[in-house]
């Protein structure tokens, strides 16, 4: 028996050690895909090619099978008894694999007929757009739905900032996903015309206006047939820019500030962060808010703007995987396995979304297979976190062993978790008492069901300071 054990936790042990280097594979890839369309990388059309295959093949096909086998493995007791946990694992799957297909459809088409431009073809411009609106949308619900648990878990458990920042983050997270897809697939125009004899197949990124297309450019793709602009008319172009000003900067600040509360928790109860670490948690958001003109704006055509969209990149990823390493710091010395098992998927979960979320799909190819990630990325994070709430509630063994470990956040959102949990117990049954009452007496009760989840809330708040 004991041998069996054994093996049974080697095992564990080794999937998290799997799924943590397919992690860091697929954060190196996504970061190349977002410097390249972010014009910090320059890539021939060879280079595209392979960044492509490697994107939809590595990223999107192998890193989506461990990662989400990793996650199914994990959450099979909690999804044996939460069907909404099961639903959603199995709706994420079909959609994720079903957009690979269409991912690989994408490659061999541009392969068989544009196999001389294969990054520049337009061919399969309606098969990207609804990989994009698909991976979108899907990811912006996912994120909203979880969210509103965030705060009400907040709202359960003496209003903790820590969750309350998580769960802004998280609806912040969800308003910039389904800003950028709004913004790409319905304020920016495609407009096609025929490539002038001896022009270079190439794509650029423009950002100009034109009086000739009446708008301002944002990516031009010259092949030899066929020269593709994506334009946002002049009459759009404020709305457009507006929803990126409002939507791309609130997610990173917010994660910051539960990242930094957490972190802060940790500290708090170890005292093993020093002054170097909490340096180190400033230069990223340093780096983000000066490159993101924040703090101060500079004029697009200083010829220093390189560095600044430099510096800008740099605290993007850094940010990201930041927010991802707190978690693991918080949970590596946690004595459960699965609640470690939980918290590094969440970990990979965070530290892909915001990456993805910044690679531009205007661009056809790897662009819009990396950028559509953030619906794989954003799943991650939320059934790592809730299912950690969800154990941890429902486990009073492991609730004692987060109580004396570090992971504050955990420890707040399980009891509100659990809290909700027994009002949700309790109501239905005085709900059922009262019922019963009802039809023997034949006398309807003057309570209400408001006056019964009132009652209810505030013996448990009673409970929770006697406590």
């Amino acid at each position: 028996m004991t041998k069996l054990n054994l093996l049974t936790f080697s095992n564990i042990k080794n999937n998290r050690k799997v799924t943590i280097v397919t992690a860091a594979v697929v954060l190196v890839l996504i970061i190349i895909d977002l410097l390249a369309t972010r014009q910090i990388l320059y890539f021939n059309n060879n280079s595209e090619i392979i960044l492509f295959i490697l994107t939809v093949l590595i990223a999107y096909g192998v890193g989506s099978w461990i990662l989400l086998g990793f996650a199914k493995h994990i959450t099979k007791e909690l999804r044996a008894r939460s069907h909404l946990i099961n639903i959603m694992h199995w709706i994420l799957t079909i959609i994720q694999f079903s957009l690979l297909g269409i991912l690989l459809v994408i490659l061999y088409n541009n392969i068989i007929n544009c196999h001389d431009y294969f990054s520049l073809c337009n061919g399969t411009r309606s098969l990207t757009t609804l990989v994009n609106a698909i991976g979108s949308m899907a990811a912006s619900i996912i994120m909203g739905i979880f969210s509103f648990k965030l705060f009400s878990w907040f709202k359960s458990n003496n209003r903790n900032f820590m969750v309350l920042f998580y769960g802004l983050a998280a609806a912040a997270l969800a308003i910039s996903i389904a800003g950028d897809a709004f913004d790409k697939l319905y304020l920016a125009n495609v407009v096609e015309e025929r490539t002038p004899p001896g022009a270079v197949p190439q794509s650029s990124f423009i950002y100009k206006t034109f009086e000739k297309y009446h708008g301002e450019i944002e990516y031009k793709v010259v092949n030899p047939q066929t020269t593709t602009l994506y334009v946002v008319p002049t009459s759009k172009l404020d709305l457009y820019n507006q929803i990126i000003y409002w939507t791309s900067d609130a997610p990173y600040i917010l994660t910051w500030a539960g990242t930094a509360l957490l972190l802060g928790y940790y500290y708090k109860t170890t005292r093993k962060l020093d002054f170097k670490f909490w340096i180190i948690l400033a230069v990223p958001l340093i780096l983000y808010l000066v490159g993101s003109g924040l703090i101060f704006s500079l004029p697009s055509d200083i010829p220093y703007r390189f560095y600044i969209r430099l510096v800008f990149r740099a605290g993007t990823i850094a940010s990201s995987l930041l927010f991802g390493l707190a978690f693991y710091v918080t949970a590596r010395n946690l004595k459960s396995v699965k609640i470690k098992d939980y918290l590094t998927i969440a970990a990979v979960g965070i530290a892909t979304v915001g990456i993805a979320n910044e690679i531009s799909a205007l661009q056809q190819t790897y662009g819009v297979a990396a950028h559509s990630l953030v619906l794989l990325s954003s799943y991650l994070f939320v059934i790592g976190l809730y299912s950690s709430a969800l154990s941890v509630s429902q486990d009073s063994s492991l609730r004692k062993l987060v109580k004396k470990s570090t992971v504050g956040l955990i420890d707040n959102i399980a009891t509100a978790e659990m809290e909700q949990q027994t009002l949700r117990r309790i109501m239905k049954l005085v709900q059922d008492d009262q019922h019963k009452m009802e039809e023997k007496s034949g006398i309807s009760s003057s309570m209400t069901e408001e006056d019964i989840k009132q009652y209810v809330e505030q013996t448990i708040m009673e409970t929770r300071k006697r406590k």
